[in-house]
């Protein structure tokens, strides 16, 4: 039973990255970080699993970076993105009137919404595009100092040595 249970501790870390170098752990959660920020909505998981293959990346940590775009987030990450691409582009975005909701199936109301669409999803498109390189940059350093901080911690406490205190 404990063999069992050893082999999939081990095959759970090795499904996980965790014997991975501290720069492609950080590779593939920034990857997935800066593609979860893009604008790319409803391709972040096709492109994580095209991406991470291609950069043969963990495709899980790169699919868990993926999943910082949620409802949750992106209510409060689409007005910014949309207003730094504003400011990024000199575009003015008037306000939105949406079409009433039987008018929303039909190609020509969203044609006569042009006025709006336009300039905002070209805002959106901008703001959300640096964010994400952004965000996939920060997101490499973070969590690279953070897998090294934790695996040196690990060693420590392997080594029966007692940790630090800070003064």
């Amino acid at each position: 039973m404990r063999r069992s249970l050893i082999r999939v501790r081990d095959r759970l870390r090795k499904v996980f990255g965790a014997d991975e170098p501290p720069s492609r752990v950080a590779a593939a959660w920034a990857l997935g970080i800066a593609l979860g920020l893009s604008p790319f909505l409803g391709l972040h998981t096709l492109l994580g699993l095209l991406l991470a293959v291609v950069f043969r990346l963990n495709k899980i940590d790169v699919l868990l970076g993926t999943m910082i775009s949620n409802p949750w987030v992106l209510t409060a990450y689409f007005p910014v993105s949309v207003a730094l691409g504003q400011w990024l582009l000199g575009v003015d975005v008037p306000r939105i009137e949406l079409p009433e909701l039987r008018q929303l199936l039909s190609p020509a109301a969203w044609g006569e919404q042009r006025a709006w669409l336009e300039p905002l999803l070209l805002a959106w498109g901008a703001g959300a595009t640096l964010l994400a390189a952004i965000g996939g940059v920060l997101t490499y350093f973070l969590v690279r100092a953070a897998v090294i901080r934790h695996r040196r911690r690990i060693a420590v406490a392997r080594a029966g040595v007692p940790p630090r205190r800070p003064h």
